[in-house]
This record gives structure tokens, sequence and C-alpha cells, in this order.
């Protein structure tokens, strides 16, 4: 199929101009107009695919998050000293505060290498690196999106804490049973209320960020952005499984699906976009071209 270079809709076989912003095809170029979703010259994207860095401007999040993990880390490190320089015994509570402290510089340098990469990937996108399409929404389509998106996490996180407290209280039961001490079933009932506490409070967060967010999507190759939330399927591991449109949401919704290994496989998380109006064939045109690459 052909696509206009002026309006970026179909165009009919044989056609002598677009039906939809009248350019005729002298003014269709039909090296570019062939050419896949992806593999179009750069400096002949259809007005659809914006070029790099068009309308289309966000501080760097990951960045941000990395120089973060530079106090936190620093602040940890001088705390493994912090025994010694006040004179606190080990016995008393010096090799503790210590381990404590370096427990957490090991921590903070596995998130800053981690998150030093995000950031280089969240840079090239941003530059407009494999850059696809560029989404912006009226505030009614996007408040539209970040509250069905609010009420698809809480069911999400529901049904996950749901299954996590099943399988600890049966667990619970019997090592109550077989102990015969009901101390373990106050530390299963604990353990619970630990797991609630996120499952309750990360679809909030996750909703106010949203709420805070500038209403505009970024599709590039390697990832997503969904005004502050970033998704990358590169690197660690990671890939992009599939990608798929639900119409019946309103707004619609394309999916991304990926995956990244952990302890315990394969986990599975999804990039939802929403699918501003007017622009569903060229929703289309994407997932088909991330579907054919599966």
């Amino acid at each position: 199929m052909h696509f206009c270079t002026k309006c970026g809709k179909p165009l009919e076989p044989n056609a002598r101009f677009c039906g939809n912003c009248g350019a005729t095809m002298a003014e269709q170029d039909q090296s570019v107009v062939d050419k896949p979703l992806g593999q179009q010259a750069p400096d002949r994207v259809p007005a659809e695919f914006p070029l790099p860095g068009q309308d289309f401007s966000m501080s760097n999040t990951q960045r941000r998050i990395v120089n973060n993990w530079y106090y936190v880390t620093f602040i940890f490190l001088v705390g493994i000293f912090i025994p010694s320089w006040l004179g606190i015994n080990g016995m008393d509570g010096g090799f503790a505060i210590s381990f404590l402290a370096g427990f957490m510089v090991m921590v903070g340098l596995i998130v800053i290498v981690v998150y030093h990469g995000r950031a280089k990937q969240m840079d090239k996108i941003l530059s407009g690196d494999g850059r696809i399409a560029e989404w912006h929404y009226t505030p009614d389509e996007w408040m539209r999106f970040v509250a069905a998106d609010f009420e698809d996490e809480k069911k999400i996180k529901k049904n996950l804490f749901i299954m996590v407290a099943v399988i600890a209280l049966i667990v619970g039961v019997l090592m109550t049973i077989v102990a015969q001490d009901g101390l373990m079933m106050l530390i299963i009932v604990g353990i619970i209320v630990i797991v609630a506490v996120p499952a309750f409070l990360v679809p909030r967060f996750r909703y106010r960020k949203l709420q805070g967010s500038e209403a505009h999507a970024l599709i590039s190759e390697n990832g997503v952005i969904i005004g502050k939330m970033f998704h990358l399927w590169i690197k660690l591991g990671a890939r992009l499984d599939r990608v798929s449109i639900n119409p019946e949401e309103k707004p619609g919704i394309m999916e991304f699906a990926y995956s990244f290994p952990t302890r315990t496989g394969m986990q599975e998380e999804i990039a939802r976009v929403p699918i501003p109006k007017g622009k569903t064939e060229q929703a289309i045109r994407i997932m088909e071209h991330f579907n054919s690459r599966a």
C-alpha cells in the first residue's frame, strides 16, 4: 500500500491525487512512500511521522535517578565509617551499622550502573534516534487515559496481591499445623501486610506521576515514553514480545508487551500508549511494523 507523503493517509491504487489532502502524484516521492515504516529517509519523513526533535522536549528522568543515587551511595559510604568515628563498639551495634551501610552501597552501585545505561538510551531516544511517532493529546484524552490506566493497574496489583496472600495463607496454615506454633501464622500475616502496602501504593503513585506529566507520548524502535513513564526493551536481556491494539477502550490503547530476566525467570511488563483521535491508522501501521520483526 502507498501512503501520501503530505498527510500520511493511504492512497487508492493508481490514484492520481490524495483523497485526503489533495496532493497530486507529482508531489509524491514513490521511493519514500513504498518503503516500510522505520526505513524511510529521515529527510523525507511523512508529516504524520515528525522529524527528530520536533515538538517533543523533556528532561531525562533516568539521569535524575542516577544523580540522586550518587548522593545516596555517597552518604552510605560515609556511614560505613561512622561507628569508628563515633567510637561505637562493634558488638554494641557498630558492626550492624557498617554492614547495613555497606549493603546499601552495593545496592546503590547496581542501581547507578543499570540506570546509567537507561539514561544513555533515553538520551538517544529524546535526540531522535529510531523515532517512529510523536503523539500529543487533548486534556480530555489524557485524563481519560490516566483514569483508565489507574483502574487497570489497581486490578493487576489486586489480583497479584490476592494470589500471593492465598499462597502465603496456605503455607502459613501448613507450617502452623506442623510446627504446632501460632507464631508462624502471625509471621505470615505480617508478610501479607507488607505485600499489601506496595499493592495499594504503586497504582496511586503511577496515577499521580501520569497526572502531573505532559500530555504526550514518543514511540521509538527501542522504547516508548508516555508522559514521565519510560519503557525500554533493549539491554540486560530485555526484548519486545508483541504489540497489540485495544480499540474498545476510550481512548484506544496500544500495548507494547516486553519482558526481561529476573531471578525467577522472565517477567513481562506492558507499556500502554493511548491512541489520539485520528491516529488509529498510524497506530495499526506501527503495530504491524513491530510485529513483523518478531
